[in-house]
């Protein structure tokens, strides 16, 4: 191609460059984003609805801790602040436009039951009525029941972290002693026990909910129930290899003394090498008329190296009926790392011979079958009949 050709071409394409540039309309010229428009007035809500529900179908009236809901209305932009129940959500989570606002509601709300959602923008605040049901407190029970006075026992449960036990709105108390509380989390919450405390004195908790006024109350070293006591008096029969020793606190570590008995399995075991401990003793002063109505508790302690799991195939059984074998935190297993934990199974499965009467002779077989070979070093302590 020769030169003339080439300065031809050059000059055509930069005509069409030009005269198309010329040509090119910009539609763009007087639009703003939604997100982008300015306000003509105080902000206003009129519906709330779920982030899920894209249609705006159903409008909702309440809503959940953390949920993500559209707030429609108008005015919507500029937001400077968005509340419920006087708890300021997140503002990075907060995307508006004209008539629309997505918003998270906070993940923990004020014990005030404002019950309302506040948007304020440069132009004014708007409220809006929205209800949020406070999560009721749920107690479920002490890590350990039997924590000695003077120490601090941990509660378990759900929710005590929306709950003022720290400021005294909610309290725990022996008798007429607020009892001090730290360490508080969703699941949990920690409190001192006062030295001198005696067995079997009642835990009380009361706590307000949507307005309503609650209580639960759970005992402190219930000493009472016990069906072997320090094991005076009880006929113990072994069968396999099985190695139990009945101990007191020597060989556990000082800051996990139970000040109790207890039955200490150690030794190898085969795969499914059968073993079997049977406590017998007069029945205590308790009548269980229907078994599904009660549990078997006790604390439990593992040696950090040796937890509780499926495999362990530790079974129980009263008055030779049919075993229940003892899942360890339904798959999860157990290891208590030194410490005693209290743990509940249900009665019934154990009991399809039933539960005999008050000072009528009774046996518990404990069945120690592992699954796997087997090395063992745990504790079991305070058996007893408890109604759920």
């Amino acid at each position: 191609m020769n030169n003339r050709y080439i300065l031809l071409l050059l000059c055509l394409s930069s005509f069409f460059s030009f005269t198309s540039c010329d040509d090119i309309v910009n539609y763009n010229d007087g639009y703003t984003p939604a997100e982008q428009q300015n306000n003509s007035g105080a902000p206003v809500i009129k519906a709330v609805y779920d982030v899920a529900d894209t249609a705006f179908t159903t409008p909702i009236t309440q809503g959940t801790l953390g949920q993500t809901v559209v707030l429609v209305g108008e005015n919507l932009n500029q937001v400077q602040a968005v509340s419920f129940n006087t708890v300021a959500c997140d503002m990075k989570n907060v995307y508006t436009m004209a008539t629309r606002a997505i918003v998270q509601i906070p993940s923990k709300l004020s014990t005030e039951q404002v019950n309302k959602i506040e948007y304020s923008t440069p132009q004014g605040t708007c409220n809006y009525d929205f209800l949020i049901p406070f999560p009721d407190l749920i107690i479920s029970g002490l890590a350990c029941e039997f924590t000695n006075a003077g120490d601090s026992a941990t509660v378990y449960g759900k929710n005590f972290d929306l709950y003022d036990f720290e400021g005294g709105v909610s309290v725990v108390k022996i008798g007429s002693q607020t009892l001090g509380v730290g360490s508080v989390t969703a699941e949990s919450m920690k409190f001192l026990i006062p030295e001198g405390t005696p067995e079997n004195t009642n835990i009380h908790f009361s706590w307000q909910t949507n307005g309503v006024s609650h209580e639960a109350d759970l005992t402190f070293r219930p000493s009472q129930h016990l069906l072997f006591g320090d094991f005076s008096g009880v006929s113990m029969s072994k069968d396999g290899t099985l190695q139990m020793a009945i101990e007191g606190d020597d060989g556990i570590g000082a800051s996990a003394w139970l000040n109790q008995k207890n039955m200490h399995f150690t030794g190898h075991y085969g795969a499914w090498a059968w073993n079997t401990l049977d406590l017998s003793c007069n029945m205590i002063d308790v009548v269980v008329d229907n078994p599904d109505d009660y549990v078997l508790k006790m604390e439990v302690l593992t040696n950090a190296n040796f937890p509780l799991t499926e495999q362990t195939g530790l079974q129980f059984c009263f008055n030779w009926g049919d075993s229940f074998a003892w899942n360890p935190a339904n798959g999860l297993g157990i290891n208590t790392r030194g410490q005693w934990q209290t743990v509940s199974l249900p009665l019934a499965p154990m009991a399809t011979k039933g539960i005999s009467e008050p000072g009528k002779w009774q046996t518990l077989r404990i069945i120690f079958q592992p699954h796997a070979d087997y090395d063992a070093d745990f504790r079991l302590a305070n058996l007893r009949i408890v109604k759920k």
